[in-house]
C-alpha cells in the first residue's frame, strides 16, 4: 500500500512536466512586452502617444518561456506610424518573433490662427499651438513661435494650416550693391574693412564682395546684416 502513494506522486510529477513542456506562450504576453517597451520609450522622451497593438497570427505557437520576455526595436525605427518590434525568449527553448504595432505620436505644432496673404510678415497674433498627430503632417513643422515670427510667407495660407519652413521666406541679410563690412580673420588676428556686395545673400550663404581700398574681389560668408566673414 505504501508504494501506491509514491507511484501516484511520481505520476503526477511526470504529468506536470509534460504539461509544462507543452505549455504555449500566450499572444497576450507577447503583446504586453511590446506595449511595455513602447510606453517606457515614449515616456522617457516625454512624448504624448497612443499605442495600438496589431494582432499576431493565430497560427503562431511558441513554447512557454520561463524567463521574462525581452522586447526590442529593430534598426531604422520610425518616429511614429507602423513600427516593427521584436520579442525574444532567452530561456531553455529560445525563440524570437517579430510583430508590428501602430503608434500615434502627438506634438504641439505652430498653426495659423487666421488666414494670411502672400508676402505678409508673421506676428505672434497670427500664430497658435495645436496638438497634432505626426502621422497626419506633411513635411516639416515648427514647435515654437521664435523661428516663425517676423518671417514673410511665400503664398496665401488659410487659417488652421500647420506652418512649414517651405512656406516662409528667409530674409536677405545683404543686398547687391549694399555697403558691407568685410571681416578677415585667422587664428592669430582679425581685421575689418569696408566693401560692396556684388550679390544678395542670406545668413550662411557665400557671396562675392569688392574691397573698397584695394578694389580686390573676394568671396566670403554672410554672418549677419551687412557683415561678411573671410577666412585667411
Amino acid at each position: 500500500m505504501r508504494g501506491k502513494p509514491r507511484f501516484a506522486l511520481l505520476l503526477a510529477l511526470a504529468m506536470s512536466g509534460t504539461l509544462a513542456a507543452d505549455r504555449l506562450q500566450s499572444h497576450e504576453s507577447i503583446m504586453a512586452a511590446i506595449t511595455t517597451l513602447i510606453e517606457s520609450d515614449f515616456r522617457q522622451r516625454q512624448e504624448a502617444f497612443q499605442v495600438e497593438p496589431m494582432r499576431l497570427d493565430d497560427r503562431l505557437h511558441l513554447p512557454w518561456c520561463e524567463q521574462p520576455l525581452e522586447a526590442f526595436f529593430l534598426p531604422g525605427r520610425r518616429e511614429s506610424g507602423i513600427l516593427s518590434v521584436g520579442v525574444r525568449c532567452v530561456g531553455s527553448r529560445p525563440w524570437t518573433v517579430y510583430s508590428k504595432v501602430r503608434v500615434k505620436v502627438y506634438r504641439d505644432v505652430v498653426v495659423l490662427k487666421k488666414a494670411v496673404r502672400h508676402g505678409s510678415i508673421l506676428t505672434e497674433a497670427d500664430l497658435d499651438l495645436e496638438r497634432r498627430e505626426l502621422g497626419e503632417l506633411r513635411g516639416s513643422y515648427f514647435t515654437s513661435f521664435e523661428p516663425v515670427v517676423n518671417k514673410p510667407v511665400k503664398r496665401t495660407l488659410a487659417a488652421g494650416v500647420v506652418l512649414s519652413p517651405d512656406w516662409l521666406s528667409v530674409p536677405k541679410m545683404i543686398r547687391r550693391g549694399q555697403k558691407v563690412i568685410i571681416q578677415a580673420k585667422s587664428t592669430h588676428f582679425a581685421v575689418k574693412m569696408s566693401g560692396q556686395a556684388l550679390g544678395d545673400g542670406e545668413v550662411g550663404q557665400r557671396i562675392r564682395v569688392r574691397n573698397d581700398q584695394s578694389a580686390r574681389i573676394v568671396e566670403g560668408i554672410v554672418a549677419g546684416p551687412g557683415l561678411v566673414l573671410i577666412e585667411i
